[in-house]
């Protein structure tokens, strides 16, 4: 059942897991990356909370959680703390997580995404967007990692104690896509700010969503207890999760089951195997835990200067440089959001646009074209990047950081086609040279030949040659076919062997047969 078609409202919320870029982890100097190294090798009595030791808390941590939560549009309180959060499982060794729970870290935040992020109805104005409440984010230690096989549950301790930031969203979030929408948002700006690496395939993100049904019945607002769906660790895992449990529900309802009594929510997992939720745990509130403050940390309170410092240090956050692209360059929303998902890509478009070459290009462009202006020559420099450049970068499988060609080069190209000094299909192919060797495109076009002819006179005699050997297109030319001027062009271009200025010989057709 699609999102579109269901009788009944989706209401989500996300609380989403960040590994943060530090060196050790949380409370001890163990390493932080922990990934891909040997099982129960990163370890020490603090990891494992042994009797006797006691956590130390790591500075950086802190700052890049305030970071973080200052990228997010959140405040920083004046007071925070640490909190003991009871519950015993395997992968939690001492028993309990030092969390924060009454004091976080950063509060009362909100991330933008695209309006018509859920795909329904009108489309959206271009740039319209909706802004998503983000609750808080706390600062807690990660646990071990379980493994279930053959009966047996194996325990790998190395990532217990890695700094995790928790990011909880408020529940605006009305569709998958929505939700999609909010983690690429939220991906976008932890990765920009330097907080974390977010790989979901490392295990640096994951995410909690709640989900919930409300609806219309007997006149009534129906709006039942919500499933958790935990760990999740990748975007197809929370898409069809999500589409299987919201249909759960309203199944579920529909034939009169637990969820018409229910108080509480339940905690399910996902089987991406089976394609299904399973039950975990029944009722979770926050008593089940019995936080109290961290008897062996103190409380901490931000410094203001340090808050201000680290807010003086953001870069450029995506959605400011989204909006800047559009009105700096002209590019549509759907463009710049393409470039900024990666800042690397956007640096790129940046560089391409704006290094001595590509500003060369633009005068020139102008001089031969007035209609042409920085706009239009962004908006050329964009479509380049975001059709041939993302296909060869798909293709190859390489990171734009380490390909050949260079922004510059990129501007010399979409220079050579602004100017008409070759065909865009030529230009297809001299990118694909660069792309290959680095080579200089002006080198590649003299070399290879590709130079595009716009010499009017040469122009005009192959048309004049092309219509006085095609009498009967003319003639249907100017008894109303308008068609048959196509077939005159090709026999110009033909003429030519593909090298004349298209825009040339149009023109020069539309002159002769006036």
């Amino acid at each position: 059942m699609s999102e579109t078609a269901v009788p009944y409202e989706l209401v989500i919320g996300i609380e989403c897991h960040v590994e943060l870029a530090t060196r050790s982890k949380m409370f001890c100097g163990c390493a932080a990356r922990w990934f891909g190294a040997p099982p129960n090798t990163i370890l020490c009595p603090v990891c494992l909370g042994l009797p006797g030791a006691l956590p130390v808390p790591n500075r950086r941590a802190i700052e890049l959680a305030i970071t973080a939560g200052l990228a997010l549009h959140c405040r920083t309180p004046e007071h925070t703390k640490f909190d003991r959060k009871n519950y015993l499982y395997p992968d939690l060794p001492k028993g309990y997580q030092i969390s924060q729970f009454d004091l976080p870290l950063s509060i009362d935040g909100w991330l933008e995404i695209p309006s018509d992020a859920a795909g329904a109805g009108a489309p959206a104005a271009q740039g319209a967007t909706k802004r998503v409440g983000i609750r808080r984010a706390h600062l807690e230690e990660d646990t071990g990692r379980s493994f279930h096989a053959d009966g047996a549950t194996l325990i790998d301790f190395n990532r217990s104690g890695v700094p995790l930031l928790e990011i909880v969203s408020e529940p605006d979030l009305s569709s998958a896509a929505e939700a999609l929408a909010y983690l690429a948002a939220l991906r976008e700006h932890v990765v920009t700010a330097g907080v974390s690496e977010f790989r979901l395939e490392e295990g640096a993100g994951r995410f909690d969503v709640n989900v919930s049904i409300r609806f219309s019945e007997d006149g009534q607002v129906r709006w039942p207890p919500q499933s958790e769906i935990k760990n999740l660790n990748s975007y197809r895992a929370l898409e069809d999760a999500v589409a299987y449990e919201s249909a759960r529900l309203w199944q579920d309802w529909q034939d009169g089951g637990e969820l018409r009594t229910r108080q509480g929510k339940i905690t399910v997992g996902w089987s991406p195997e089976r394609g299904r939720t399973f039950l975990q745990r029944q009722k979770e509130d926050v008593d089940d835990y019995r936080y109290f403050p961290e008897p062996d940390l103190v409380a901490l309170t931000p410094a203001r200067d340090l808050v201000e410092r680290l807010r003086a240090g953001l870069p450029e956050m995506p959605s400011d440089r989204r909006a800047r692209l559009v009105s700096q360059y002209g590019l549509s929303d759907y463009d710049a959001r393409v470039l900024v998902s990666d800042g690397a890509l956007a640096d790129f478009f940046e560089e391409a646009v704006t290094s001595e070459t590509t500003r060369n290009a633009e005068s020139e462009a102008t001089r031969s074209d007035p209609s042409h202006s920085q706009g239009t020559f962004a908006k050329s420099v964009s479509n380049w990047m975001t059709g041939e450049l993302l296909r060869h970068l798909k293709e190859s499988g390489v990171d734009i950081e380490d390909v050949r060609i260079t922004p510059a080069q990129l501007g010399a190209l979409v220079k050579l086609v602004a100017s008409g000094e070759i065909s865009g299909s030529a230009a297809k192919t001299v990118f694909a040279e660069v792309w290959e060797t680095g080579r200089d495109p002006g080198e590649i076009v003299r070399d290879r030949g590709l130079a595009q002819v716009s010499d009017e006179a040469a122009i005009a005699a192959a048309v004049d040659e092309v219509i006085a050997a095609s009498a009967k297109a003319v003639a249907d030319y100017r008894a109303g076919n308008v068609r048959a001027l196509d077939a005159l062009f090709g026999q110009v271009m033909k003429r030519m062997t593909g090298k004349a200025n298209p825009t040339v010989v149009k023109r020069v057709i539309g002159e002769r047969l006036a």
